[in-house]
């Protein structure tokens, strides 16, 4: 297993040098990259010109610095000797990595938690039962350092982050339950929150601590050396001193004194270069922004399919299209290994017939009330190609089929669940513990257990709550759509076991899935909607979805489903 900062250096900090500058002159393709920097991906071709990323913000090598950097957590806090000392004993929760075939050594310890812990790419590259992330681990739910109020582990599955910020129409969401609406906010509630080991009581103590790490940080460590040239964060954050290389330079406009700055403008400038780097996770695109690495998107290259919409045209209007023009194909040109392979996967890079069946499965919607042999599923309602998300939320039975699975047969059907008036005059009773409510128990934001009250509700513990201002308008605008009865009681009601779609790209590479990893394999996801939209259909599932009532979907279109969900797995390394 890799050193975790040795492929970064061998890799990262020459395209920091070469690639990002290179990048921005006109005619350099990621194909010559390549070949300069020896990223070590499989032999996709090209569809055209890869992406001129232009000359990388600042902020993103200096954010990937602090995203890998270990002393931000409470752990680190209470038992450092100094803030450039390493820890004479690291925490326990970086000792190993979970897995669902067992613990693997941990590539942080020795040390304590840091934001890629849960968010992987190359650590586990090679490792049997492991392999390449797309920012995910590899367990259902990751441990914290810390058990908070009956928490041992977050409450949902770790989502991959990349192509969480790929353009799209319409609002951003981050997290499962639509908690935070910028990469700012995410990143201050999560560096100063449980999975940093820091209690809601604990807040101030928290970004005070970051703040004290950036203040006295003296850039002697190894990951300064290999990530900004040994400086400290608070030459960086000033931006003046000569040393500074112009890749690592921030505007003027992003720089602090950290000498002045107020603990929490620390903070917020930590968040502001972390976010900017993830942010920045993308999957590779040719020169005008369509996807081009995967078995699929080189079927659709070949076929002379439309790989993106058309400017103005909408993804599920484009979806449409596609799957009125996969449909009319007489004589489809396959992909096969000889087109391309993989680096970091053991089967085939193709796209044959089976493949072609399961894309047409996925498009295909039936009509309403078609039994479930119309080979259907409906799936790019909310998977809309091209980036496989519609970026917004749905119910998709997987928390009532957790609580079923413990407490029997209709029993969330029968689960109260609180209107708003009663919600909000009892927070503590049901909604999430934050600095504003420290005690609350976080009933409905619980994996389902022995007590019959816990249960997820997802986006209805964020939705219409006062805590949680800033994502609100744009919750208001997904949730209360036209048609919808907007009084506050039936639109709360609408959000119950509502979830944010993951995108689909690479999914190979951020098993379990699900909001709580229930799914170990493409097939159980496959056969969970199969029994869900039959479930919905006869009126057993809560706030079912409408789009499951034109899913039709047997055994049958297992097979095919999973082939299609495989052929858009590319060979992702962050390089």
């Amino acid at each position: 297993m890799k050193h975790p900062q040795a492929k970064y250096k061998e890799v990262k900090t020459i395209r920091r040098r070469v690639g990002r500058i290179m990048l921005a002159m006109s005619g350099l393709t990621m194909l010559s990259c390549a070949v300069l920097i020896g990223c070590g991906s499989g032999t996709a071709p090209n569809l055209g010109g890869e992406a001129d990323e232009g000359v990388t913000p600042a902020a993103d090598p200096i954010g990937e610095r602090l995203f890998l950097d270990t002393r931000f957590s409470e752990y680190f806090a209470t038992h450092m000797t100094s803030v450039n000392a390493p820890l004479t004993t690291g925490d326990p929760v970086v000792a190993t990595v979970q897995t669902a075939d067992g613990p693997l050594p941990g590539p942080f310890a020795g040390q304590a938690i840091n934001c890629r812990s849960c968010h992987f790419v190359t650590e586990f590259e090679g490792v049997a039962n492991a392999g390449n992330r797309t920012y995910a681990d590899f367990t259902t739910r990751s441990p914290l350092p810390i058990s908070q109020s009956g928490f041992d582990t977050t409450p949902r599955n770790s989502m991959q982050m990349v192509g969480t910020f790929a353009p799209h129409s319409g609002p951003q969401f981050l997290h499962f339950d639509g908690e935070f609406a910028t990469g700012n906010d995410l990143v201050v509630g999560t560096i100063t929150g449980r999975n940093f080991g820091w209690k809601p009581t604990e807040y101030q103590a928290a970004v005070a601590h970051i703040a004290r790490i950036i203040r006295e940080d003296n850039g002697s460590d190894q990951l300064a050396a290999d990530r900004s040239d040994g400086l400290s964060y608070g030459t960086l954050f000033k931006g003046t001193d000569p040393k500074i290389t112009s890749d690592i330079l921030l505007p003027a406009s992003q720089r602090i004194d950290v000498t002045t700055a107020t603990d929490i403008q620390i903070v917020n400038e930590v968040a502001l270069c972390i976010a900017q780097y993830f942010e920045d996770l993308q999957f590779k695109t040719d020169n005008v922004g369509r996807y081009d690495t995967s078995p699929y998107d080189l079927f659709l290259n070949a076929n002379h399919l439309p790989l993106a919409p058309l400017v103005g045209e909408t993804d599920l209007a484009y979806s449409q299209r596609l799957y009125l023009q996969v449909v009319a194909l007489t004589n489809p040109k396959y992909i096969t290994p000889a087109d391309g392979t993989y680096a970091y996967h053991s089967f085939d890079f193709k796209f044959g017939a089976l493949e072609l069946q399961g894309l047409k499965i996925f498009l295909k919607a039936a009509a309403s009330g078609s039994g479930t042999d119309q080979h259907a599923g409906n799936c790019a309602a909310c998977h809309t190609p091209p980036n496989f998300s519609d970026f917004v939320f749905h119910n998709t039975g997987v928390s009532q089929e957790e609580y079923d699975g413990v407490h029997g047969s209709g029993a969330f059907a029968a689960l109260h669940v609180p209107g708003f008036a009663e919600r909000n005059a009892a927070y503590d009773q049901y909604l999430p513990a934050n600095p504003a409510h420290p005690n609350a128990t976080e009933a409905l934001r619980r994996p389902a257990g022995s007590n019959a009250n816990y249960a997820d509700l997802g986006l209805w513990n964020i939705y219409l709550n006062d805590d949680y201002p800033n994502p609100q308008a744009n919750l208001k605008s997904v949730v209360c759509v036209t048609g919808t009865d907007c009084s506050v009681d039936s639109e709360l009601a609408l959000t119950i076991a509502q979830f944010k779609t993951p995108l689909l790209r690479d999914l190979v590479d951020s098993a379990p899935y699900q909001h709580n990893g229930s799914a170990a394999k493409f097939d159980d996801v496959v056969n969970h909607y199969i029994r869900v939209s039959a479930l919905a259909k006869a009126g057993g599932l809560r706030n079912a979805p409408a789009q499951f009532a034109n899913m039709s979907l047997s055994a049958d279109d297992l097979q095919a489903l999973v082939a299609f969900l495989t052929s858009i797995t590319e060979d992702y390394d962050d390089a």
